[in-house]
């Protein structure tokens, strides 16, 4: 893959993650504990190098994917959800204490359905999520490494998927993301750190979501224009408070899969598949499937070549 895609596809898609919690935080058991993810759905920056700035211009990002969680105990229910986040993103031409300031917004939807297809207690759910923010600085320190850091928020939103299903809502999230990143003879490794803290909800006054962690990583090798390795993640709540209302306990989990990329020139895209292997009160182990499609919207142009002073003598 060439380098320019590898640096955008990976960073671009870093600021998504932040906005989509939509698929998995809607998982409330059909005992009326909730089992969600925290506010980033845990995996969503695997495979994306953080720490490589983004070449000036601005970049169209659209990401779906697709959650599956098959109930583990009688009475669970199962859970599918699709989500698709629609990202812009503008890597400026400023930089601040040497890195590159870059700015992005999303809008995320989501479709959940709570056991599909069941006779009883089935139910579908479709909104819009909470619009997010994001602006960050990324380093390039040379030698293939790369640092950055994003603060960002999320605002609040009043919508069915957050009343009814306790994923995001009516309350601020505080976001930040902190990357290392490695692009250097064919070789990629990432490995992202992802914070979250929200406020009390508006309306109620009521805190309705934990602080969490998520660390999301892979590790690729590239081969012409393809791209093939490892991609998993790993998240935990901090305060295993009562989740959404319902008194759950503390929740993680662990989950590990592969990840292919393509470069098609101006286009690129990534698909991987992750699986839970390790998980403590979820309501069941999930298996994701994410795509990736990156397109370039503009770069400045280059400054035209100036014309060579002629002299007569």
């Amino acid at each position: 893959m060439a380098l320019l895609s590898r640096s955008f596809i990976r960073r671009l898609l870093v600021s998504l993650g932040t906005t989509a919690s939509i698929a998995t935080a809607a998982l409330v058991a059909a005992s009326g504990t909730a089992s969600a993810d925290p506010l980033n759905v845990g995996g969503w920056t695997s495979g994306i190098a953080l720490g490589a700035p983004l070449p000036e211009g601005a970049y169209f990002v659209n990401i779906a994917f697709f959650i599956d969680r098959s109930a583990k105990a009688p009475g669970a229910p199962k859970i599918d959800a699709v989500v698709n986040v629609p990202v812009v993103a503008w890597s400026t031409p400023y930089k601040i204490l040497g890195g590159r300031l870059e700015v992005l917004l999303t809008t995320p939807e989501a479709v959940v359905g709570i056991n599909p297809g069941a006779a009883v207690g089935s139910s579908w759910h479709k909104d819009i999520y909470n619009t997010a923010a994001l602006a960050g600085l990324a380093w390039d320190l040379g030698g293939g490494w790369g640092i950055a850091n994003y603060p960002g928020f999320w605002a609040p939103v009043n919508t069915d998927i957050g009343n009814n299903l306790g994923l995001g809502g009516n309350f601020w999230t505080f976001v930040d993301i902190a990357s290392i990143a490695y692009n250097h003879d064919k070789w990629s490794l990432s490995a992202n750190v992802l914070y979250h803290h929200s406020g009390n909800d508006l309306a109620t006054g009521i805190h309705l979501q934990p602080d969490t962690v998520d660390v999301d990583f892979a590790i690729t090798k590239h081969i012409d224009k393809w791209e093939v390795g490892l991609a998993g993640y790993a998240s935990t709540d901090l305060n295993g408070a009562a989740r959404n209302l319902f008194g759950a306990a503390k929740q993680s989990q662990i989950a590990l899969g592969g990840l292919v990329g393509y470069d098609f020139g101006p286009v690129s895209a990534q698909v991987y598949l992750t699986r839970a292997v390790a998980e403590t009160n979820y309501t069941g182990y999930d298996t994701r499937l994410f795509a990736r499609v990156t397109v370039p919207l503009w770069h400045p142009e280059a400054p035209a070549p100036q014309k060579a002073l002629v002299t007569k003598y």
